[in-house]
């Protein structure tokens, strides 16, 4: 018996900067542009792969390589290029490309803030923002945060952690580092252990990045006086129990009051991997009328 699987063919493609850099994405579907921005920030796109070929037989899925991350790390990476102000140009500079007047856009965490700053300064350019376990319109939001990974990290996993950030730099104890700091993600910790060790193993992480963003940030990021503007669809998808706060979602409401917040229960901060049966209708649901 011949069984017919259909493969939706994935492009690796790049485009110039107008500041004369080459920055990468794959490019999965056909339909309406949807420009997928992962987290960090400093996080790889390509783990966000399953989340473009849930979307791709009705959409255009642009898995962007942020600046200086994945395939985009071949360029120059300081505090001039690494910043708000750059990443969202980049955005733009990737949907002059695209040739598209309007574009949607689906971020998780820090990719969730991205997307509130591209659509603060080009709101004219978004069709629709989805924003998963975001980031607030301003940083307000990260002591609290803070606060609620120290309180969800046990007694025992504190210690591990303690213990392997002692150890010599090597794969085995850099992964056991990430692990237990990551474990105040997850909802279940069991759960999370397992798969922060499979899913984590190969992640792509620019530490410098990172680094670089979160000096910038701290300067530079308050979307409060500009994401009004806003006027396109927005759709939240929170987890119940993620470590970013709860009122997060609500101050992006205030500003964004067509929002419309889906809620995930019993998932941290990681819904695609820790609930991804209620993750992924959610996500096909908020983009169901985007065609």
């Amino acid at each position: 018996m011949l069984v017919s699987v259909q493969m939706i063919a994935q492009q690796i493609k790049s485009f110039k900067t107008s500041d004369g850099e080459s920055l990468f994405y794959t490019q999965t579907g056909n339909g309406p542009v949807i420009v997928i921005l992962s987290g960090g920030p400093g996080a790889g796109a390509s783990s966000l792969q399953p989340w473009a070929d849930t979307l791709s037989k009705k959409f255009d899925c642009i898995l962007f390589e942020q600046r200086g991350i994945g395939l985009s790390s071949n360029v120059k990476v300081d505090s001039t290029t690494i910043n708000l102000h750059r990443a969202v140009c980049d955005i733009e500079d990737l949907r002059k490309h695209l040739g598209e007047e309007q574009i949607s856009l689906c971020g998780i965490s820090w990719g969730g803030g991205l997307a509130q700053a591209y659509a603060s300064y080009y709101p004219n350019n978004v069709k629709e923002i989805v924003l998963i376990c975001p980031m607030g319109p301003d940083l307000t939001f990260l002591p609290a945060m803070e606060d609620n990974k120290t309180m969800r990290l046990y007694p025992n996993e504190r210690d591990s952690l303690l213990y392997w950030s002692k150890q010599p730099s090597s794969k085995n104890s850099n992964l056991k580092q990430l692990v237990f700091s990551q474990l105040p993600y997850f909802f279940d910790h069991e759960k999370g252990n397992t798969i922060l060790k499979k899913e984590f193993s190969n992640i792509v992480f620019n530490f410098k990045v990172s680094e670089l963003m979160w000096k910038d940030l701290n300067k530079t990021y308050n979307l409060n006086s500009l994401l009004i503007n806003y006027k396109g669809k927005c759709v939240i998808i929170k987890p119940r129990q993620d470590v970013i706060p709860e009122e997060t979602v609500y101050k992006i409401k205030e500003l964004i009051p067509q929002s419309k917040i889906v809620m995930i229960e019993r998932s941290g901060h990681y819904p695609q991997l820790e609930n991804p049966e209620a993750f992924y209708p959610a996500l096909k649901m908020a983009f169901s009328d985007n065609q």
